[in-house]
């Protein structure tokens, strides 16, 4: 009894900020518990919390193999094609799906990057995901991003347990960038890593 009594006193003299701020606390919780606004916030913090990326040429995360560009991947159109027909140009390719929060929230700034890029680089988004889902996915978020469906199992050294993860890789099959878990990939760092890779 006496515990609930001081209980009840210590509220009495909160402040008007205190009762401010466990109002707020208490309305994030209740919308992280509801299926509906969870993944609204929860991109909404990912944004406001992202950053640019530490990236550089002199990172090296393997080099692909001949048997490595076989790897195939389904377009929009339902065209199987294989990761040699990308070759000749930088390649970025990101791991995502509809339902990840840290995807969303990236998507914006991917967006923006390859809008500046498309022509001097190959820009693959990979989901398992079907394409009436990832579809929908971009037409809702009015992103005008290409993405494609994984066909068969990415290569070793594309391979991942998380999402989203994201590779660079230069003209030669060597992979300069593996990055698990969402960036602002528009920033500047990324982007003289491509213009350094354009040039090669």
């Amino acid at each position: 009894m006496k515990f609930l009594r001081n209980y009840i006193e210590k509220q009495k003299n909160k402040s008007f900020w205190a009762w401010v701020s466990d109002i707020l606390f208490g309305l994030f919780v209740l919308a992280m518990l509801i299926p509906s606004t969870r993944t609204p916030l929860m991109v909404f913090i990912k944004k406001i919390s992202m950053f640019s990326p530490s990236v550089s040429v002199d990172d090296h995360y393997g080099k692909l193999s001949s048997s490595d560009y076989q790897w195939q991947i389904k377009d929009d159109k339902g065209n199987i094609l294989q990761l040699k027909s990308f070759q000749g140009k930088p390649i970025f390719i990101n791991f995502w799906a509809t339902w990840c929060p840290p995807c969303i929230a990236e998507m914006p700034a991917i967006t923006a990057l390859e809008k500046d890029y498309s022509d001097k680089v190959y820009f693959l988004l990979v989901s398992n995901e079907n394409h009436q889902i990832t579809e929908r996915f971009l037409k809702d978020k009015e992103l005008t991003i290409k993405t494609y469906q994984a066909y068969s199992q990415p290569p070793k050294l594309l391979s991942s347990k998380s999402i989203p993860t994201t590779f660079i890789v230069n003209k030669d099959g060597e992979i300069l960038v593996k990055k698990t878990g969402s960036s602002n990939w528009n920033g500047e760092s990324v982007r003289e890593l491509l213009d350094k890779l354009i040039a090669e």
